[in-house]
């Protein structure tokens, strides 16, 4: 069995969180704050508004609108021009995965520490008006570095990274990654912010950042369908603006916030794919 850690748990969530759906496709002339308020309304169609995941989500939101970027991808060949932000998360040396979440000690090794992953969270997406979630979507969650999103690899003690793609009205319609890699590479500006702590943080930071992005994923259907189509997404090298919150001083996730996420992640047509 694939290991599914703890932050693996809180991306899947975030990514969950976003998936939305909408009355028609492709991109329009909107400005970042209209844009941002179509993203949002994504978030709240399918997360429970009180969640730390939506909350959190929401400041980034209005922290980003100044410098929220567009970037070129090239979807099933197709060149698309889409919104882009960038999230990194960071901890302090030494951070275990079983501490910070209160994971059971691993049985054959109980003084096991597991470093947090997919701290690196992208989201793309087109809109075509702010009173509407956005007409397709993609949700890539990730390392820095090169992280590669091989769901079939048979190194079966990491799961892989997360990504998620969806356009159109149906969420059951949405794709998850298969294959493919993604580089990344996070540089604080010097220019600071301000975010709530997440449920895993007592003190933290918050920089603006620039994110290098260079990679191609391949989608496949959630569902079980006949000769299904798997979606290209190329992300050509190029960088993007947002937030960089390192983590200082961690505390125990608390039982309320993985509460939360359960409740997430149970609305979501993907969650029995995610949850092994």
């Amino acid at each position: 069995m694939r290991k599914f850690s703890g932050m693996t748990a809180l991306s899947a969530g975030c990514l969950l969180s976003l998936v939305a759906c909408s009355d028609s496709t492709g991109p329009a002339n909107l400005n970042s704050n209209a844009a941002l308020q179509s993203l949002s309304l994504g978030v709240a169609a399918l997360v429970d508004p009180s969640s730390p995941a939506a909350g959190s989500l929401s400041a980034s939101l209005g922290v980003i609108a100044p410098m929220l970027d567009k970037v070129n991808v090239t979807i099933n060949g197709k060149s698309q021009t889409m919104f882009a932000l960038g999230t990194r998360v960071s901890f302090p040396d030494g951070t275990c995965e079983e501490t910070l979440f209160g994971l059971p000690p691993d049985p054959l090794d109980p003084s096991a520490c597991t470093p947090p992953s997919l701290g690196v969270l992208l989201v793309l997406w087109q809109s075509h008006s702010q009173t509407a979630a956005p007409d397709r979507i993609i949700v890539i969650a990730a390392d820095e570095g090169t992280t590669n999103f091989d769901a079939f690899s048979t190194d079966l003690s990491v799961f892989p990274a997360l990504a998620i793609y969806l356009e159109g009205q149906n969420p059951d319609n949405a794709m998850l990654s298969d294959t493919g890699t993604l580089t990344s590479q996070v540089v604080a500006t010097g220019a600071s912010c301000s975010l709530p702590f997440p449920p895993f943080a007592k003190a933290a930071t918050c920089s603006i950042a620039t994110f290098d992005e260079q990679g191609t994923i391949s989608f496949s259907p959630v569902t079980d369908t006949p000769n299904p189509t798997n979606t290209v997404v190329t992300i050509p090298r190029q960088t993007l603006h947002g937030l960089w919150e390192a983590i200082t001083e961690v505390q125990p996730v608390p039982l309320t916030a993985l509460r939360g996420f359960s409740r997430s992640l149970s609305r979501s047509p993907a969650r029995a794919t995610l949850s092994h």
